[in-house]
């Protein structure tokens, strides 16, 4: 099993071998002064070293393309210095040069993903108890480390928590969650942040001055932006745009290579939301798809740009909190007082769920991406009638079902006249009375959770009636319990906007009538934000499943006359 574990291959191929050097392997960082970013990381490790206080393991968290194969490379050279653990080791020293390029035998990096069997794990078991050949320590680097086995972890548990004195491991992975407690217990962790888009627009604009290429700092912000935090990302995309477009990087050269859609036609999207003209819209999205965009760049962006808003609206500085280019930042400042707080919150619901489906196969995006900006545009118009009808009573009595009796047949006219008794008809169902006005009912809990829950899909359907955007917003929460004949309802930390909005007086009393109407009971609510996430909750009970026509069929006969004269009731089974 030697074979499979090989020295580190951390810039093994030199320049003259290969012939061309990608930006992501050219300009990889080689000291710890150079690595963008993860300062807190880098003082800590910085500061162990000096201090000889390093543990005997460490697991380096945090997504791609953020450096952590890069600092683990860094921190081995550190610890393998000439002349004992240095953190400011002299990168032309020639244990640090035989690591950079992958001929040392004191530093093994081991690829997790293809080596994640027990036999290569008793394998690394058995080299470590070599002392290391010319280092301080003998290195083991395992990336992706979450991909080994439960088998082979059980395997490394005992070694790392008493291994010799000459070994290090250092374990990374995109995963953590999926590593053992058992592991995480063992070692030392160190997350890695996800890069802003200034560092790596600083970072990029310093890899284009040395590559002699020519790049606008719009182009540089869409690169960053379209990196989503990840630094390698960014420079294989500076990569491919400097060969695409012949050595100077424009702004419609990064949009037409990454499908995105451009500053002015998110303004025009705005501006035509704002003037709730639907044909603008339309107009917009035709010619941006038929350009070849990606519709769900396009989603995406514009879902941004409605985040960015509600923080203008919520926040005077926003350093930090918006990243966006110049010339967007002005769209901004012009258009954060076109939209409400209600608008934008609808709008990001909207376009959030949007961009989860348009990742899922779809026949027609492009009426789906259409549909959410219609909904969006429409929703004021929504509001405004409601805001009217509220001022009109609710309340309607629902008049008894009347079956007319079928009337008597005619006498034939070759029967002499004579005294006809009428058909005797079969009993008609007995008129249903209306229902009395809700009144609120003694004692300290009006109903149960119970009765909450099994209503609550019905209290969503006819908030969203009268007025769409707080049904939406509703829909996020759940009943958690009845306290002194209050329903408490809680929404996830992520919508605490949606808990801000609904706790608005219009709207409170809104869900509140809505829940006296379906209860037969006034209903009080209040809303809290629950610890809990909105991907840990557990899945809606199904609906109570109803009988098929032959078992109609074996019913009693009130029960079908009752299904008859009530058109599209249930039945629901008592537990």
């Amino acid at each position: 099993m030697s074979s499979v574990i090989m020295p580190s291959m951390a810039s093994k191929e030199t320049p003259k071998q290969s012939g061309y050097l990608v930006f992501a392997r050219k300009y990889r960082p080689q000291t710890f002064d150079e690595v963008v970013g993860q300062q807190s990381t880098l003082t800590t490790l910085k500061n162990a070293i000096a201090s000889g206080r390093i543990p005997q393991s460490f697991i380096f968290s945090g997504s791609r393309g953020v450096g952590k194969t890069s600092v683990a490379r860094i921190l081995a050279k550190a610890l393998n210095a000439t002349g004992g653990a240095n953190p400011d080791f002299n990168q032309k020293d020639a244990a640090a040069r035989e690591i950079e390029e992958g001929r040392s035998m004191d530093v093994l990096e081991i690829d997790g993903a293809s080596n994640r069997g027990i036999e290569e794990i008793r394998s690394l078991r058995e080299t470590v108890k070599f002392k290391p050949a010319s280092g301080s320590y003998k290195i083991y680097i395992i990336d992706e480390v979450h991909m080994l086995t439960t088998e082979a972890f059980n395997a490394l548990l005992k070694t790392l928590e008493e291994p010799p004195s000459h070994v290090k491991f250092i374990f990374a992975t995109t995963e953590i969650h999926k590593v053992p407690l058992t592991i995480l217990s063992r070692c030392q962790r160190f997350h890695f942040r996800r890069l802003t888009v200034d560092e790596i627009v600083e970072k990029l604009a310093d890899i284009a001055k040395a590559e002699k290429v020519k790049c606008e700092k719009d182009a540089l912000y869409l690169i960053a932006r379209a990196s989503d935090g990840a630094l390698r990302d960014a420079e294989s995309l500076l990569d491919q745009l400097a060969s695409f477009s012949d050595g100077e990087i424009k702004e419609e050269s990064v949009l037409t290579l990454l499908g995105l859609a451009s500053d002015s036609v998110n303004e025009t999207l705005l501006e035509a939301v704002k003037n709730r003209s639907g044909q603008d819209i339309l107009n917009v999205i035709q010619n941006f798809y038929e350009s070849g965009g990606d519709l769900l760049q396009l989603s995406r962006g514009f879902f941004e740009i409605l985040r960015h808003l509600l923080v203008l609206q919520h926040v005077k500085e926003t350093q930090g909190l918006i990243e966006a280019g110049p010339q967007m930042l002005e769209i901004l400042q012009r258009h954060k007082k076109s939209f409400n707080e209600a608008e934008l919150l609808l709008g990001i619901t909207l376009f959030q769920n949007l961009q989860a489906d348009l990742r899922r196969p779809v026949t027609s995006p492009r009426f789906m991406v259409e549909a959410a900006f219609l909904k969006l545009i429409y929703a004021d118009g929504m509001r405004f009638i409601d805001d009217i009808a509220a001022d009109v009573p609710q309340q309607r009595s629902v008049q008894p079902v009347i079956v007319p009796a079928p009337a008597p047949q005619p006498a034939p006219k070759s029967q002499p006249l004579r005294a006809v008794s009428a058909p005797v008809s079969e009993p008609l169902p007995a008129a249903v009375p209306s229902p009395a006005p809700p009144q609120e009912k003694s004692g300290n809990s009006a109903f149960s959770i119970n009765q909450i829950e099994a209503a609550w899909p019905r209290v969503i359907e006819v908030v969203k009636s009268k007025r769409m955007s707080t049904g939406i917003f509703l829909s996020e929460a759940e009943p958690l319990e009845v306290e002194d004949s209050v329903i408490v309802l809680g929404l996830p930390e992520e919508f605490r906007f949606h808990k801000e909005s609904l706790e608005k007086e219009n709207n409170k009393k809104l869900v509140e009538e809505c829940f006296t109407e379906c209860l037969g009971s006034k209903a009080r609510v209040r809303f809290v934000v629950t610890q809990q996430t909105a991907s840990e909750r557990p899945a809606p009970k199904p609906a109570p499943a109803q009988p098929t026509e032959a078992e109609k069929r074996e019913l009693p006969d009130i029960i079908t006359q009752a299904l008859d004269v009530f058109d599209g009731a249930k039945i629901v089974r008592a537990e």
